[in-house]
Order: C-alpha cells, then structure tokens, then sequence
C-alpha cells in the first residue's frame, strides 16, 4: 500500500511536537507493527514537505495533503476503526482520519480547529485567511473551501441528526444532548477510547468497556461519556454477572450517572 523501507534510515526525531501525538494515538489500540506505521507517517510527511515548496498557496497543499491522505492511506471506511488500522489495513472512519489529519497540520504549522457533534467530527482550517472545511471521510468532496457550502454543511451538523439505513436487528441509540463543541487534538486520543469501549458494549464485553471508558474519561471528559455510562450501568446492573462484580464495574461511574434515570434494560 505504501512504500515505507527507505524511511529505516530517517530519524524519527524529524518531526516536530507531533511525533508524540502521533505514538500515542498509534498505541491507544493494539497494532502488530508500530514501527512501520511510524516509518509509513515519516514517508508521507516528507513527501508532503518536498512537494509544498511547490505549490502555489496553503490552500494547494492542503487540497494536495488532503487528496494524497485519501490515496495513499483511507481506502475502506469502516465505523469504530481505531487509528493504526490507517496504516495496517487502511480502514478508517471520521475519527481516525481525523486524527490523521490533525497530526499532519500540526507539523505544518496550520490554525484548525476540530469539532465535535453528537455522531461525527470534522476540521475546520484557516488558509489564506480563509476558512476550510475538511470533512475526512469524503474522499471527492470532502475539500469545502465556498463559503456557502460550508455554511450549509455546517447547518446540518448543529442538527445532529444521525443519518442511517434501516438494518435488520440492529438498534441505533439517538444521544440525548445536542453536541457541538471544539476538542483539543490531545483530546482525539480519548475519543478513539470511547469508541473502544462502544465497541465492547455492542459485543457485550461489559468488564472490557468500562476499562476502556475509564481511559477514555482520563483523556477527555466529554458530554457523550454521562450518556453512554448510563447506558452501561443499566447494561451491568440487567446482567448475569455476580452482585460483587456488578459492584466493581459500576462503582467507577456513580458520579457519572447521579441525577440521571437508569433503567432496566429491555
């Protein structure tokens, strides 16, 4: 998928204040090979850099770094995808390339912001003192630069509504708060837990999710964390799990939850 040996030679130690953000976000799941990832990041940052002297204006090279993410890293889009799944696989959904893209944007300096609604994440970068919209899971029109377009976009995010076909014995929870607020790219490593921990729920890996919550409340204590902590204590407190163990998996989120009806699972 992408030529990475020749980066071997390169120090890591290249980049600047982002190659940490970068490492943690590649160990916040299981990955057999971080090195190569890290070798395949080292390569596209200094493909990037070769390629940015060259173009025009910031907002060419971030149509360039936008379009060269898509080829050379996003090819399956695939909810709940964790962050080195990018490099191993190159699944990914709004949250991991998201995350992709932040990295990079550090490393060249731009002003962005990230935010968060209640079932999706987007940027928004500033680029010869205009805003753009990067929307990372839209490979062909993801890039909005017209103003008019990203008003519109933008409209429909503060809806958040979630957007879905019907599927067969499957139930989407509608959030019960209306989310749109700004994260800080240290924050994304958060985020990529709770969606973690969603994924355990949805396997019913009650011990396994709320491990992996507690990480993700560590990180960033997001609105979403009180909406879905009320959901797995109702979850543990209606399953066949022993009294004691109950305890110990719910005692973590009493805080959490004071003030808020759970109730039996049905």
């Amino acid at each position: 998928m992408f030529l990475w040996l020749m980066m071997v030679l390169l120090p890591v130690c290249g980049w600047g204040q982002s190659t940490d953000r970068f490492e943690k976000l590649i160990n916040s799941a299981p990955t057999a090979q971080p090195e190569q990832a890290t070798s395949q990041m080292n390569q596209f940052i200094s493909n990037l850099q070769a390629k940015r002297s060259r173009l025009k204006s910031d907002e060419a090279f971030l149509q360039y770094m936008f379009r060269e993410s898509h080829k050379s890293f996003f090819h399956n889009y695939k909810a709940y995808s964790q962050f080195p799944e990018i490099f191993s696989s190159g699944n990914y959904d709004c949250l991991s390339a998201t995350s992709f893209i932040s990295v990079v944007l550090d490393e060249f300096g731009f002003e962005y912001k990230i935010i968060e609604t209640n079932y999706h994440i987007f940027l928004m970068v500033e680029a010869n003192q205009r805003q753009i919209l990067l929307e990372s899971t839209d490979g062909m029109n993801g890039f909005v630069r017209d103003k008019g377009v990203i008003q519109e976009r933008l409209k429909r995010y503060h809806e958040n509504k979630l957007y879905m076909s019907s599927s067969a014995g499957k139930y989407y929870y509608q959030y019960d708060l209306d989310l749109y607020q700004e994260v800080m790219p240290q924050q994304l490593i958060g985020l990529l837990y709770f969606n973690q921990a969603v994924s355990a729920f949805n396997e019913n890996n009650l011990s396994g999710s709320t491990q992996l919550l507690k990480k993700a409340i560590r990180i960033y204590n997001s609105p979403r964390i009180v909406e879905f902590a009320s959901i797995l204590v109702s979850k543990i407190a209606n399953s066949d799990l022993g009294q004691e163990q109950k305890k110990n998996l719910i005692i973590p989120f009493v805080s959490f939850i004071k003030g808020k009806d759970v109730v039996a699972a049905r």
